[in-house]
């Protein structure tokens, strides 16, 4: 995602209310959801070859690809392609299908339930859509209006998380019905969202130097992380500990789980975006402003594969292939990563 996103950002200064924790009575349920058939253009394609900078595939003109995730079968992947407004699923050949959405203004990134589900957020419907494996579409209306969904996270109960860019607020769509988290900072607005690993959900934010946490109770958490308070990706890794990819303040933050932080700085204008969790346990990132991707080796980040123009998010499959979106280059890219 390029700077398009981050005129939302607003200085709170001293309204910021960091490390409190919102009672679960301020969630908002809605009544049940407005869900609907969506009629969805479903195509067959092949993606042409590209190796410049790297291996990977040429997408159709006006794409620009924002988020990506790995599919359940763990070597293709799906992206979003906000420029034309398409969800697109592609396999290692290159064989791609394409779901053609109508004008959605799709968001930042998409998730995969356990049951093959794709969810991705519909900025310009505020709804999010849900793609079946038999190729069927659903949507699904969150209960206000101009919230701009984000990004969604699909837990593994089968319920989705939310994050909504202009509702100042954490939804999560469970047995019909959305369920609204007040961030609890006045003009902060939600960025990512990834459902937490022992329930709940973590989420980052635009406008507050901060790192949201929901419980599975419903308290709403704001953490202290300091840098920007412009926070995009976020990953969880197998320790506990969560990742966050400070795209203004060129850091990488490592929060454990009992809340000690770990800082590594990226180069001036690196602009961090997706974080991902490759082979041997390694965290890699994409550095959006300086087109690379680097590695978190120890105390330092190390800068290791040039890429086209605004690397924007990335997956890493199961074989040990990073691949990732070029929004200004309309590629999607990838590289094998080392073993080690």
């Amino acid at each position: 995602m390029p700077v398009r996103g981050l005129a939302w950002i607003v200085v709170l200064g001293a309204q910021l209310a960091c490390g409190s924790a919102t009672p679960s009575g301020a969630a908002t349920p809605s009544p049940a959801a407005a869900c609907h058939a969506l009629q969805v253009q479903q195509q067959q394609v092949t993606l042409d070859p590209s190796d410049t900078p790297t291996a990977g595939f040429a997408l159709p003109a006006g794409t620009q690809p924002v988020g990506i995730v790995r599919d359940l079968d763990g070597t293709s992947v799906w992206l979003l392609g906000t420029g034309n407004n398409r969800v697109t699923h592609v396999m290692p050949n290159g064989a791609a299908t394409e779901y053609q959405l109508p004008v959605s203004g799709l968001g930042i990134q998409l998730s995969q339930a356990p049951d093959g589900t794709v969810w991705a957020p519909e900025q310009l419907r505020d709804a999010v859509v849900a793609i079946g494996t038999d190729g069927t579409a659903r949507e699904c209306s969150l209960p206000r209006k101009n919230v701009e969904p984000s990004s969604t996270s699909a837990a593994a109960d089968g319920s989705v998380w939310v994050s909504e860019g202009r509702g100042s607020a954490i939804a999560r769509f469970e047995n019909g019905r959305f369920t609204e988290y007040a961030i609890g900072v006045s003009g902060a607005k939600g960025a990512e969202v990834l459902a937490a690993a022992g329930g709940g959900a973590w989420f980052t934010v635009f406008g507050a130097p901060v790192l949201g946490h929901i419980t599975a109770q419903g308290e709403v958490e704001r953490i202290p992380i300091g840098g920007s308070g412009t926070g995009l990706g976020l990953l969880q890794t197998p320790d506990g500990a969560v990742w966050v990819a400070d795209f203004d303040g060129d850091r990488v933050v490592r929060m454990t789980p009992d809340r000690q932080l770990n800082v590594w700085m990226a180069p001036a204008g690196a602009k961090p975006q997706g974080l991902a969790l490759g082979p041997a346990g390694v965290v890699w990132v994409t550095e959006s402003g300086t087109d690379q991707i680097a590695s978190v080796r120890g105390s330092s980040l190390e800068q290791a594969y040039k890429t086209g123009r605004w690397p924007d998010h990335l997956a890493i499959t199961t074989d040990g292939w990073a691949w990732f979106t070029e929004y200004n280059q309309g590629r999607l890219g990838r590289v094998l990563l080392p073993a080690t």
